[in-house]
């Protein structure tokens, strides 16, 4: 089947850049034919000064805190390229996305992973991850897709549009168990919780993407990967690191500069590391796939329940950080690695009923 895949544009999040390369792979896996949209924000000046404002001018509001970091770095651009294919031509708006499914026999969409039901669209696409402008005959499955919360943060005026395109829906799959309730809820829609895309690949598919990197920067020590920085989390890592005697690795996420690390080297900092200390949803997933010993700060400003989610799935909320963590516990991964297991099953079943 020839599916297409409608994502967030891919910029420098490394889990949302993953998730778009796992869902290919495992569409790839089922026997389908996958193609990512290749959506792309149009940089004019009036996009610039408005991420200018929001990132240096209204950053003290929560609201503002993390807006979209359009300077993609060289590393980044290069994954994409050789790792995500085969994709679209680029597509800027809606008309050139109508053009695009018009153009070509998608027997298909698939709407996920990520955030894509936060606002059910994003700066001059919106409304599209409700999946309104596709024609009848074109299967709609929304696969690990996220509200980013526990409640709908969009345009409330526009629920019932939302709601009348979700319920032509073959499957509606989301990441979070609150996604469950919010489908049903506010959209009157049934939903089902299932893994993300990045769990439902075998780990062998992220260790050949690291496998040239020779040198290990992380190999016995304390992998720091922290999102949002302040100075509980600073303290916290250094009293850890003095606690277990290790040094710390520290590395933040794709933005800003052509020297922030690679995603492979992302990955296989991950992999290589002794303990992993995080903010970050996919820093907690990737731990689990690699069966690392981690800990985590939830992090409340890009959304908590993403991390209660997951860590429920495998009885792991003891890894998160509080005035009550022991430090001194380690994860015993014999249960957990069967949990991942039959979780993987179901969600594979659930999506192989829908197409």
């Amino acid at each position: 089947m020839k599916i297409a895949v409608l994502t967030f544009p891919l910029l420098n999040n490394y889990g949302g850049i993953l998730q778009a390369f796992a869902m290919m792979k495992m569409l790839k896996n089922l026997g389908h034919e996958p193609m990512l949209v290749n959506l792309k924000l149009r940089i004019d000046i009036k996009f610039k000064i408005k991420y200018f404002i929001k990132r240096y001018l209204l950053c003290c509001f929560k609201k503002y805190r993390n807006p979209v970091d359009f300077a993609q770095n060289k590393n980044i651009k290069k994954f994409i390229k050789n790792n995500i294919n085969p994709k679209t031509k680029k597509i800027y708006n809606i008309d050139e996305l109508y053009a695009l499914f018009n153009e070509n026999n998608f027997n298909a969409c698939i709407v996920g992973s990520d955030q894509v039901f936060a606002l059910m669209g994003i700066y001059n696409f919106t409304g599209i991850y409700s999946l309104y402008f596709l024609h009848d005959n074109i299967i709609r499955i929304a696969y690990a897709a996220s509200f980013g919360g526990d409640t709908y943060r969009g345009d409330k005026t526009k629920i019932d549009f939302y709601s009348k395109n979700l319920k032509k829906f073959e499957l509606i799959s989301v990441r979070e168990k609150s996604g469950v309730e919010i489908c049903n809820k506010i959209f009157g829609v049934e939903a089902t919780h299932v893994l993300d895309p990045t769990m439902m690949i075998n780990k062998n598919n992220y260790i050949k993407l690291f496998r040239y990197i020779k040198e290990s920067k992380s190999e016995g020590k304390i992998l720091a990967y922290i999102l949002d920085k302040n100075g509980v989390k600073d303290n916290t890592i250094k009293n850890i690191s003095k606690n277990k005697n290790l040094c710390i690795y520290e590395i933040n996420d794709g933005k800003s500069t052509d020297n922030t690390v690679s995603i492979e080297g992302w990955i296989k900092a991950i992999y290589d590391a002794e303990i992993v200390i995080t903010d970050s949803f996919h820093g907690c997933v990737f731990s689990i796939i690699f069966n690392k010993q981690f800990y985590c700060f939830i992090n409340e400003e890009r959304g908590a329940d993403r991390f209660y989610s997951l860590l429920d799935i495998f009885n792991l909320r003891n890894r998160i950080i509080d005035n009550s963590t022991n430090f001194n516990n380690n994860i015993n991964y014999n249960n957990i690695n069967k949990l991942l297991l039959d979780f993987i099953e179901k969600s594979r079943s659930i999506l192989k009923k829908s197409i």
